[in-house]
C-alpha cells in the first residue's frame, strides 16, 4: 500500500502539487482570510523572481553556466530602453580611450586640477527627435539584449565550455561587476522613476477579505507564465529543444547525433538575455530603475531555479511566485502581536526566506541535487607545493614595512586594505583552492566575528577578543558546511549565497543585536597599554612613527602585517601537512578519497571551520580598521566580490591570496590606478571586473599561477617541436631507403 502510494505521488506530481497548494490555501483561509491579502498582492514580485530564474535555467540547460549576473542583465537592457524612450539617446558602453596613453605620462608631472584631458569616446548617440516611440525603443533595447547574449557566448562562455564550475561561477560574478559599473558610470547612482510603458492600470478586487492585485502585477505574472509555457513547448516538441535536452544530459551523445553544443549554448544565451531584457522593460514602470533592486532578485531566483532542479520552467515560475507569496505571508505574521519581532526582524526574515526554503527542499529530497552532463569537467587550479617560503615572506614583509613607514597616508591606507583582504582571500584558498568547496558566504562569516567581538567580547584584551570572535565565525562555518555534505559545485554556491543573505538580514541587520543604527563600535586594539588603533597617529614604538600625522596609524598596519604573516605560514603548513593532502584528495575525487580511508564529511567540516576562523580574523581586523562593523561591508554581494578577486589573484596558493589583496577593491592596485594613472575609482572597479573575466578565460590559475602556466606551455611546445622533428627524421630515413 505504501509503495503504491509513493508510486502514484511520483507519477502524478503535478496533480498532487495542485491539490497540496489548494489545501494550504483552504487552511489559511479558514484560519484567517486576511493573511492571504499580502500574499496575493506580492505576486508581481514573484513574477520578477521567476523571470530572473527562467534566464538562469535557460543558460544552465544550454551551456552549463549558472548566471549570477542575470538580474543585472535584466536591468541593463531596461536602462537602455529608458535612455531611448525618455532621453532619446543611445548610451555607449565605456570603451578604452587610446589617448589615455598620452594623458598618463603627462599628468604625472602636473598638479591636481591641471590634468591634461584629451577627447574621449562619445558617451551617447542622439536619436532622431526628442525621444523614440515605445515600440521603437523596445525593439532597439531587445536588439541590444540579443547582441549581449551573442557577445557573452562567443567571447566569454564558449572558451569556458569545459572549464570547472568555479571558473564559470567566478566569470558570472565578474560579469555582474562589469555590467553594474557600466550602468553606474553611464546612468549614475540615482534611481530612474516614471519609466513609461503602457501597462494595464488599476486594480483587480479579489472576493471577500483576499485584498487586491494591481493589474500591472497580474499582467507580469501572465507574461512570465506564457513565456514559461512557450519554453516548455519549445524544449519538449521542437528539434532545438530536444537537442538542448540531449546535450544537457550527455554532450558526447548529442554530438554523435549531429547536434552542436556550441550552437545550442549560443541560442540559449540569446533567449536568456532576450527574456531578461523584455521582463526588465516591463518591470521598470513598477519597480523603477536602479542598480541594486533587480540584481538583488538573483538570490530568490537562484532558489527558485534550484527548487526546479535547474531544468523545469514551470516549476521555476511556481517556486518564484510561491517564495514571494510566502514572503507576503511572513510580513503579515510579523505585524501580529505574537510575532517575536525583537528576535526576528520581519523585513530580514522575508529576505532570508529563500535560504530556509532551499534547506527544507534539500531535506525532503534526501539526496544531492543533479548536475548537468558534460563531455569533460575542467580541472581546478593547480595547488602547487609552496617553495622559498621564508625568503619570500621576509622580502614581502620588507616591502610592506617600507610602504607603511616611507609613503604617505593614502598608501598606508591601501596597504592596510590589502592586508585585510589578503586574510579573507587566505580563507578562500583553504576552502575553495584546497578542498574545492565553492563558498559565497565568506564575507558574511567574517562579519560574524566582527559583530560578536564588538557585542560580547570587547572587554577582553587584544588579541584574545579577535581570536574568540574568529572561533564564533568557525562555528558559523561549521554549520554552513552541513549542506556541503550532500551538495557540491554550483548547488553549494547557491545555498552559501542564500546563507550569506540570511546572516546579513537576521544577524547584521537585526536591531536587537546590532542596535538601531545597524552598526556596532569596535574599540581600538591595545598592546601593553598603548593604543594601536588606526586613528592614533601619535603612537611611537622604538621612536618610530609614520611620515605624517594623517590616519591610519602606521603601527596598526604593522599589527595587520603580523596577522597576515602568521596566517600565511599557517596555511603553508596546512598545505604541506597530512591534513592538506586529505584536502586535495577530497577536491580531486570524493569517492576515491573515501575509498582510501579519508573521512570526507569530517574533512569538509574541518575545512569550512578553518576557513571561517581565518575569515573571522579578517573580519575583526576590518572592524578595528573602520572603528565599527556594519552590514554594508559584510553583505552577501561583498562575498561575491571577494571570491572574484581571490580567483583573480590565484585561488589555490598563498601567493595568490597576497596578489588578491593587492588587486582587491581599495587595495594597492586601486590606489595605483587612481593616484598614479589618474583613473577614477569607478573605472578601476570596471577594469578589475574585466581583468577577472579575462583571467578566468585565459588563465584559470590566476595571477599567481601565470608563471607556472607560461613555463608549462613552453615545455609543451618544446615537446611537440621535438616530436615533430623526430617524426620528420624517421620519415626522411624511410624515404631514403
Amino acid at each position: 500500500m505504501e509503495q503504491s502510494l509513493k508510486a502514484f505521488v511520483k507519477k502524478q506530481k503535478v496533480l498532487v502539487g495542485i491539490v497540496a497548494v489548494i489545501a494550504v490555501f483552504a487552511i489559511l483561509y479558514a484560519w484567517d482570510a486576511r493573511q492571504l491579502a499580502p500574499m496575493f498582492s506580492n505576486i508581481g514580485t514573484g513574477a520578477l523572481m521567476a523571470a530572473v530564474g527562467l534566464g538562469v535555467v535557460l543558460t544552465f540547460r544550454g551551456s552549463g553556466v549558472v548566471n549570477f549576473a542575470n538580474g543585472v542583465i535584466t536591468v541593463f537592457v531596461a536602462y537602455w530602453y529608458y535612455g531611448l524612450k525618455v532621453e532619446g539617446k543611445f548610451y555607449i558602453p565605456p570603451l578604452p580611450n587610446p589617448l589615455v596613453l598620452i594623458e598618463i605620462p603627462v599628468n604625472w608631472f602636473r598638479d591636481e586640477g591641471k590634468y591634461l584631458d584629451l577627447p574621449n569616446w562619445p558617451t551617447t548617440i542622439d536619436m532622431p527627435g526628442d525621444r523614440l516611440t515605445t515600440a521603437a525603443a523596445t525593439v532597439i533595447a531587445l536588439i541590444v539584449a540579443v547582441l549581449l547574449g551573442l557577445f557573452l557566448h562567443f567571447v566569454i562562455f564558449k572558451p569556458l565550455r569545459n572549464a570547472p564550475v568555479l571558473a564559470k561561477v567566478v566569470t558570472t560574478v565578474g560579469l555582474f561587476v562589469v555590467l553594474q559599473e557600466f550602468l553606474r558610470i553611464r546612468f549614475g547612482e540615482l534611481a530612474k522613476t516614471g519609466v513609461p510603458f503602457p501597462l494595464p492600470k488599476g486594480k483587480f478586487d479579489l472576493p471577500g477579505e483576499l485584498g487586491i492585485v494591481p493589474k500591472n502585477q497580474l499582467f507580469l505574472v501572465i507574461v512570465v507564465s506564457v513565456i514559461a509555457f512557450g519554453l516548455w513547448a519549445l524544449f519538449k516538441y521542437t528539434r532545438f529543444g530536444l537537442a538542448t535536452r540531449a546535450a544537457a544530459e550527455n554532450e558526447k551523445g548529442a554530438i554523435v547525433l549531429g547536434f552542436s553544443p556550441d550552437f545550442l549554448a549560443g541560442a540559449n544565451w540569446v533567449l536568456s538575455t532576450l527574456i531578461a531584457g523584455l521582463l526588465g522593460i516591463l518591470a521598470a514602470p513598477i519597480t523603477n530603475l536602479d542598480t541594486i533592486t533587480l540584481p538583488l532578485f538573483i538570490v530568490p531566483a537562484l532558489g527558485a531555479a534550484l527548487l526546479a532542479n535547474f531544468t523545469s520552467f514551470g516549476m521555476t515560475v511556481v517556486a518564484g511566485v510561491g517564495i514571494a507569496m510566502l514572503q507576503g505571508w511572513v510580513q503579515y505574521q510579523g505585524a501580529q502581536t505574537w510575532f517575536p519581532r525583537g528576535v526576528l526582524p520581519t523585513a530580514g526574515l522575508t529576505l532570508a526566506l529563500p535560504f530556509f526554503v532551499i534547506v527544507v527542499a534539500m531535506f525532503l529530497r534526501g539526496k544531492s541535487l543533479p548536475v548537468r552532463g558534460a563531455i569533460s569537467v575542467g580541472k581546478m587550479p593547480f595547488a602547487a607545493a609552496p617553495k622559498n617560503v621564508i625568503p619570500l615572506t621576509i622580502g614581502a614583509s620588507a616591502v610592506v614595512l617600507a610602504l607603511l613607514f616611507g609613503w604617505s597616508y593614502d598608501w598606508r591606507q591601501s596597504v592596510i586594505n590589502t592586508l585585510v583582504a589578503t586574510v579573507i582571500a587566505l580563507s578562500l584558498v583553504v576552502l575553495v583552492g584546497f578542498v574545492g568547496q565553492i563558498s559565497l558566504a565568506q564575507m558574511a562569516i567574517a562579519g560574524t566575528a566582527g559583530f560578536f567581538m564588538s557585542k560580547y567580547f570587547e572587554g577582553l584584551p587584544f588579541p584574545i577578543a579577535p581570536i574568540i570572535g574568529a572561533l564564533v565565525a568557525a562555528i558559523f562555518g561549521a554549520i554552513i558546511s552541513i549542506p556541503a555534505l550532500r551538495l557540491r559545485g554550483v548547488n553549494l554556491a547557491v545555498i552559501t549565497l542564500s546563507a550569506a543573505v540570511a546572516i546579513e538580514q537576521l544577524v547584521f541587520k537585526n536591531k536587537t543585536f546590532a542596535g538601531e543604527l545597524g552598526a556596532l563600535p569596535v574599540k581600538p586594539p591595545k598592546i601593553g597599554g598603548k593604543d594601536f588603533g588606526p586613528n592614533n597617529t601619535a603612537l611611537k614604538v622604538a621612536g618610530l612613527k609614520g611620515r605624517d600625522d594623517i590616519p591610519p596609524n602606521v603601527w596598526f598596519g604593522v599589527v595587520c602585517l603580523v596577522f597576515v604573516v602568521i596566517l600565511c605560514l599557517m596555511v603553508v603548513n596546512v598545505r604541506r601537512s597530512n591534513t592538506g593532502r586529505q584536502f586535495l584528495a577530497v577536491r580531486s575525487n570524493e569517492r576515491a578519497a573515501a575509498a582510501a580511508g579519508i573521512d570526507v564529511a569530517r574533512t569538509k567540516i574541518l575545512a569550512f571551520g578553518l576557513a571561517a576562523f581565518i575569515a573571522g580574523l579578517g573580519g575583526t581586523l576590518s572592524g578595528y580598521r573602520f572603528g565599527s562593523v556594519t552590514p554594508a561591508y559584510f553583505g552577501a554581494f561583498a562575498s561575491l566580490t571577494v571570491l572574484a578577486f581571490a580567483y583573480l589573484g590565484g585561488i589555490a596558493s598563498v601567493s595568490g591570496a597576497v596578489l588578491a589583496g593587492v588587486v582587491a577593491p581599495n587595495g594597492l592596485n586601486f590606489n595605483f590606478l587612481e593616484n598614479i594613472l589618474h583613473i577614477p575609482q569607478s573605472y578601476a572597479t570596471l577594469i578589475g571586473g574585466i581583468g577577472l573575466i579575462i583571467t578566468a578565460v585565459q588563465n584559470p590559475e590566476g595571477l599567481a599561477g601565470a608563471p607556472r602556466l607560461i613555463k608549462q606551455r613552453q615545455i609543451d611546445k618544446a615537446v611537440r617541436k621535438k616530436a615533430l622533428t623526430e617524426r620528420s627524421k624517421v620519415a626522411a630515413g624511410e624515404g631514403s631507403k
